[in-house]
């Protein structure tokens, strides 16, 4: 492994960067106010600015090391500025998915000891719903303008005392400010790398969430590594396109690598990003699969000319695109095959919020697309006896907030880190993910199948949204189904099917034919007792939101097994 790295805060990256660059641009963004909806250019002057009063009146709130400071908002403009102060004031960073039930908001605010909620009027409904119940939070800050604001959120009484808008923030920071010019950078210099920079609970697949403790040290560590091997491959001109949400470590990490590299970050939405492409016209793009796939899946109908089907990428990204990343989950390689054809090398790596998070990347001149890549500089890597992967580094958690049983399980009695995942290394140092140890399906014959690999077969089926296999201790394996609405109503009505409600075309014998032909093209390439041999198709969507997928779209299996288990079950008997 390489030594460890020097050690600097986003905080005192920032102060550089403000020495050498001021004027230049770091967030472009929609600015709402007043009802109107501009656009607005953000310069890493006033980058410094905002995040300096946000720190000051954080700092006289009495926000210090150890104070717990929850963020609950959709990404906006005011996140990286709130986010700086906390870590400027040494408080710990506690961020809340936007689309989290109220019962999973109420759980992390209350384990995870929050005193300062930073959220924003959307979200004031979900916490009216669960505020007798939560812990003394002492105050509650708007990233909203007071003019945004008409008193006509019920019980709103309940919190107004506690509540103060970000425009007031600025305001008293700016006295602040002008009695303590360097309190920033007085603030930004006691910070130490042991400090407990953010708890970020796991969407959790199963069970209630669990907070993984993260030092500044375990996240810089990473951040070099990212560094060192990704910057071969980052243009000169930086301009992203920033939607992950950054109450997940990926968009967080992708904000922080923006910070330390200088980008220009467009501010966007899951709903308009590639909308936003050939306008902002990126040369980075760090996504989730879908994404990618959806790229590929257009630029692919448009022609059956390649040549043709490669101006039609560069029309969708806008012409400028060199740096592709995708993380989250497997991308397919025919995707990635497509990208390289087009001149973009599409990099996959692999890693978990517990690894902070990256332990593995494909590289420039050093990559294969059926792996996730070779350890970065400073992981060591190892394979237990059943296959699971080990890991061991400074990026490596700690502990799970207020949880010793479930850290002491995390790790193996020579202090490995337990990831869960089983995988293999190839003749030439790649890993190879195999699927999560936990969710292994094994076959009434005894056959062990990664559900995972075979539902990832599926990621850019036309039709089908969603796969998720079953078949544990059974003699074959079966599959829950849903469809892409759009898709399938589309091609109801270019073969005649005639349908008035989308449940009642799901089963029309048609439809049922179309999503068996797409199974048996995949089964064509499966072991026998791979192949999918019966499935059952729901009418509705998985999400987030009927508890069927994470925040970060991954499958909750348990949930989804007890869900359909009797449909799933009756597959065996028919």
């Amino acid at each position: 492994m390489k030594d460890d790295i020097e050690f600097r805060t986003e905080a005192q990256v920032l102060i550089a960067m403000n020495d050498n660059e001021p004027e230049a641009v770091r967030f472009i963004a929609p600015l709402q106010g007043g009802g109107q909806i501009d656009v607005i250019n953000v310069t890493w002057r006033d980058f410094l600015s905002y995040s300096s009063k946000a720190a000051l009146y954080l700092s006289e709130l009495g926000v210090r090391p150890n104070t717990k400071v929850a963020v609950y908002a959709k990404n906006r403009l005011q996140w990286p500025f709130c986010l700086m102060a906390i870590h400027a004031c040494r408080g710990v960073f506690v961020p809340v998915y936007h689309s989290y039930t109220p019962a999973e908001v109420e759980y992390i605010l209350t384990h995870s000891d929050s005193e300062i909620l930073i959220t924003e009027l959307d979200m004031l409904s979900v916490l009216l719903k669960i505020w007798n119940r939560l812990p003394p939070i002492r105050k509650i800050i708007l990233m909203d303008m007071k003019l945004d604001f008409t008193q006509s959120i019920a019980d709103f009484d309940k919190l107004k005392d506690k509540i103060v808008f970000i425009d007031d923030v600025y305001a008293d920071g700016e006295r602040l400010l002008r009695d303590d010019p360097d309190g920033f950078t007085r603030l930004a210099a006691q910070i130490t790398k042991d400090d407990v920079s953010t708890i970020l609970y796991t969407s959790g697949t199963t069970g209630p969430p669990k907070g993984v403790v993260l030092t500044y040290e375990n996240l810089y560590v990473n951040a070099g590594d990212w560094i060192d091997v990704l910057s071969p491959l980052i243009p000169e001109t930086r301009v992203d396109l920033l939607w992950l949400p950054m109450s997940h470590i990926f968009g967080w990490g992708e904000l922080g690598l923006g910070n330390t590299l200088g980008f220009t970050t467009y501010f966007t939405t899951p709903f308009t990003v590639l909308s936003d492409m050939p306008t902002a016209r990126p040369t980075i793009f760090i996504s989730v699969p879908a994404y990618w796939e959806k790229l590929y899946l257009t630029a692919k109908a448009a022609s059956e000319d390649k040549t043709e089907q490669m101006a039609k990428l560069r029309e969708l990204t806008g012409g400028r695109l060199r740096f592709c990343l995708s993380g989250g989950a497997g991308l397919k390689r025919e995707v990635k095959e497509f990208f390289y054809e087009a001149g973009l090398l599409l990099i996959e790596g692999y890693g978990l919020t517990e690894c902070s998070p990256t332990l593995t990347m494909n590289r420039k001149d050093d990559f294969d697309f059926d792996t996730v890549g070779k350890p970065f500089p400073r992981v060591e890597l190892r394979l237990a006896a059943d296959g699971e992967i080990l890991a061991k580094g400074l990026n490596i958690f700690k502990e799970y907030y207020k949880d010793p049983a479930a850290t002491k399980e995390a790790f193996d009695e020579d202090g490995w880190f337990k990831t869960g995942d089983l995988g293999e290394f190839t003749e030439r140092g790649f890993l190879k993910i195999k699927g999560r140890k936990k969710e292994i399906i094994v076959t009434s014959g005894g056959k062990n199948i990664s559900p995972q690999l075979i539902e990832l077969r599926f990621k850019d089926d036309p039709y089908i949204e969603h796969i998720v296999i079953y078949g544990n201790e059974r003699k074959y394996l079966t599959a829950l189904v849903t469809l892409k609405q759009d898709t399938v109503s589309a091609y109801a009505k270019q073969h005649g099917i005639t349908f008035s409600e989308f449940s009642a075309l799901v089963i029309n014998q048609s439809i049922t034919a179309l999503i068996q032909s797409r199974i048996d093209e995949v089964n064509k390439d499966l072991a026998s007792f791979e192949t999918i041999k019966k499935f059952y198709i729901y009418d509705g969507h998985l999400m987030p939101g009927n508890g069927f997928l994470t925040p970060s779209l991954k499958l909750r299996r348990k949930n989804i097994h007890e869900a359909f288990k009797d449909r799933l079950d009756a597959l065996y008997s028919q």
